[in-house]
């Protein structure tokens, strides 16, 4: 603990009471007291002997008497009252001293206090920084953790994520398992994000942060209900509930469940402030992901169809073809264009022409992997990129696609048909540019268009058909 500066203790001595001056006046009564006491004969024999007056004896020695036994009492009178105030300024002064002590300690742990939340506030402001830096949601979550675990030093943390099917556990500091069984339980545990499901569930629904003190006192529609209250693990006498909210989303995107179950403390309203600015933060940090998502995606797709542009195309092609170069692996690549397009506009209007791309992109990512890219070429021209696939199975997936647009609902009387081009790089033979095997997709086809349209052509059958 930290102790006061010379200035401070200055100041302090500045303010205090002023023990001497008491003391000095205390003793001028005592004098006074005296003076009196000698002072009544005293003037009596000289104002005696001034006029010259005489008096029978008797008389005289009664009024000395009268007058020394009225001294002495004026004496005692102030000698009382002076004792009296000697006392009371005693108490004062030991009063005030030891107000005075129990000033110095108090203040003692104020700056000590002030102390501890200046580094806390400077290790959240840190930590808080690093979250914000944070380019995935699940870093947000872990640093969240982390800086909670850390920062504000609870005993056990754990970041619960709001999914379609409840809360689940994304990541947990401190969390002590007896058993596999219970590890399991606790790999497996979905919440409800409804009041069914204790304070966690309400925390969640109601986007409110919540804390209570102790078990004893929480209310019986905050406790967790069954099955959640077998599981040791996340149990606690006393416990904060934080949501991290993004805005205008109803409910909190994650919760955030802190405690000191191992010291056997409670949690305090500081500590509900502290976990409520790395939340905050937390949540701004989610809600920039987003819109960044947003901006990406409206960046690398194309706006009518969702799928990829031609410009992402081409830079995630080119990139796949330098990876098949390096490891010696084949792609495909599938080029195909809507059959008499132009009638269906004519016909039917473009909001019909939009309708019908929608669909032909929404089939082609129905049609493809995970790992394939499907992309607008241009106009009612698509592509999609087949890594890993050889030309015979990439022809199967073409005839797929080429089927699933055939029979698709196009909300037009007018039949909608597509033509497809197959081509691929053979590592065998890596001799070939992104241009030459788009190229060869291209002439197959133009080549399926002038054979009837409506058809799945391969590029290596132009070559050796001659």
């Amino acid at each position: 603990m930290k102790t006061l500066s010379r200035e401070t203790k200055r100041n302090i001595k500045k303010s205090r009471p002023y023990p001497i001056r008491s003391s000095f006046s205390s003793t001028l009564y005592v004098l006074w007291a005296i003076l009196l006491a000698l002072g009544a004969p005293l003037g009596w024999l000289i104002m005696e002997r001034a006029l010259n007056l005489t008096a029978p004896s008797p008389y005289r020695d009664v009024l000395y008497t009268y007058i020394t036994l009225g001294t002495a009492l004026a004496f005692a009178i102030f000698a009382g009252i002076t004792m009296t105030r000697m006392e009371r300024e005693k108490k004062l002064i030991h009063e005030l001293s030891r107000s005075q002590a129990e000033l110095e300690k108090k203040e003692e742990i104020a700056y000590h206090e002030l102390e501890i939340t200046k580094e806390r506030m400077l290790k959240i402001s840190q930590l808080g920084a690093l979250i914000g830096q944070s380019t995935k949601e699940e870093e947000v979550y872990y640093k969240l953790a982390h800086a909670a675990h850390v920062a504000l030093n609870f005993d056990r943390v754990m970041v619960y994520k709001r999914k379609a099917e409840g809360l689940v556990i994304v990541e947990a500091r401190g969390i002590k398992m007896k058993n596999k069984e219970e590890e399991k339980a606790l790999e497996n545990l979905t919440i409800p994000c409804s009041p069914d499901a204790g304070a966690v569930g309400i925390a969640c629904q109601e986007n409110r942060a919540l804390i209570f003190a102790s078990e004893d006192f929480i209310p019986p529609k905050y406790r967790l209900k069954p099955p959640f209250d077998q599981i040791r693990a996340i149990r606690s006498r006393s416990f904060l509930l934080v949501p991290v909210k993004i805005e205008r989303e109803r409910y909190a995107r994650a919760i955030v469940a802190a405690d000191r179950k191992y010291k056997r403390t409670d949690v305090t309203s500081d500590d509900l402030v502290s976990l409520e600015i790395l939340a905050d933060i937390a949540g701004t940090t989610l809600a920039r992901l987003k819109v960044e998502k947003k901006l990406e995606v409206l960046a690398t797709t194309d706006g009518l169809t969702g799928i990829l542009n031609r410009r992402t195309w081409m830079e995630m092609a080119e990139k796949e073809l330098s990876r098949a170069l390096r490891y010696r692996y084949p792609f495909s690549i599938i080029m195909l264009d809507i059959d008499d397009f132009k009638t269906v506009n004519d016909t039917w209007g473009h909001q019909a022409g939009d309708k019908v791309l929608q669909t032909i992109g929404s089939i082609l990512r129905k049609n493809s992997r995970k790992v394939d890219l499907p992309g607008r070429y241009g106009g009612e021209e698509f592509v999609v990129l087949l890594p890993h696939t050889e030309g015979e199975v990439a022809l199967s997936v073409a005839e797929r696609m080429r089927q699933a647009i055939e029979i698709a609902n196009m909300e037009i009387s007018q039949e909608v048909t597509a033509t497809f081009g197959v081509s691929w790089f053979n590592p065998e033979t890596p001799d070939s540019t992104l241009d030459q095997i788009l190229l060869r997709a291209d002439k197959a086809l133009y080549q399926g268009k002038h054979m009837g349209k409506n058809r799945v052509v391969a590029s290596w059958d132009i070559s050796t058909g001659g």
